[in-house]
């Protein structure tokens, strides 16, 4: 697996804090020279020759964790996609966990993993209400960006949590934790009874989680009292918010769910194109 390859690879090192995690020093390590270049349309680059290759990154990145992410993704392809002697990657690659493209969903688990060992990081989750700056202090701990931090939390903690994206007033996807046991309303119109939606709505964010009815989110019988807590943030101009839901055990009893409702796909980043015809920017 992915995550036991990179977990080998960060117990060969014998890394043990996160400001140990040099990645070009990993990828040297393994037999790869990474390098920065100015590219267009394309995040980074990886090329292969026997058992040595070299990765370029888009020097055009502004953010060192969207950067170190790349580099990380390309190792991932180095180590576990053997038989391919060039592979371009676009930005849109680097947000695919789709079977439908397990080649990228194998480099972008390989690289989560690599960035953010889970014996390393799930000591510094703190117990109790996830919250977007703690999981930003992870982010900068980490040296990753807040998306991928966020990510990785919520596929590691055992909090009942979700992660959403919405851009432009519709939820997109979400990834969740082993013990939210609900369905977000993907591909539906944001509620107005969410702080996402104030956003788009042109109104400011609070700094702070907070409780909303649950049905504004939630798919399926809700019960029309319980409330779950979330905390919105905007991505600058990308025109994207994040969500981060947490279900606490007091409003837990209060739901509804059905154990014969459909399943659904927590997300589908396979295609680049948003709706409207626009390539994702973010």
């Amino acid at each position: 697996m992915p995550s036991q390859r990179a977990a080998s690879i960060i117990q060969d090192l014998h890394i043990r804090y996160p400001s140990e995690i040099y990645v070009r020093d990993i990828a040297m390590s393994l037999g790869t020279l990474v390098r920065e270049r100015e590219m267009q349309g394309c995040e980074a680059r990886l090329v292969r020759k026997g058992d040595i290759g070299i990765i370029s990154v888009n020097s055009l990145i502004p953010e060192e964790g969207r950067k170190r992410f790349a580099i990380a993704h390309e190792i991932g392809h180095f180590m576990l996609h053997t038989g391919t002697q060039l592979i371009l990657c676009s930005e849109d690659d680097m947000h695919v966990w789709k079977e439908s493209k397990a080649q990228e969903m194998e480099a972008n688990e390989f690289a989560a993993s690599l960035l953010m060992p889970h014996e390393i990081f799930i000591k510094f989750i703190k117990i109790g209400q996830p919250t977007l700056d703690m999981i930003s202090e992870l982010a900068k701990r980490f040296r990753t960006t807040l998306t991928a931090t966020a990510l990785r939390y919520v596929g590691i903690s055992k909090e009942p949590c979700a992660l959403v994206v919405s851009k432009d007033g519709f939820i997109r996807w979400y990834r969740k934790s082993d013990s939210f046991n609900f369905h977000v309303k993907v591909g539906e119109k944001l509620s107005f009874d969410t702080y996402a939606f104030d956003f788009f709505d042109g109104v400011n964010l609070p700094a702070e989680p907070d409780s909303v009815p649950a049905r504004a989110w939630l798919a399926g019988e809700i019960n029309e009292e319980a409330e779950l807590f979330e905390q919105s943030l905007s991505l600058g101009s990308y025109g994207v918010v994040l969500s981060l839901l947490w279900i606490c055990d007091d409003v837990k009893t209060m739901y509804r769910r059905y154990d014969d409702e459909p399943e659904e796909p927590e997300f589908d980043m396979t295609n680049p194109f948003t709706p409207d015809g626009k390539r994702w920017r973010w």
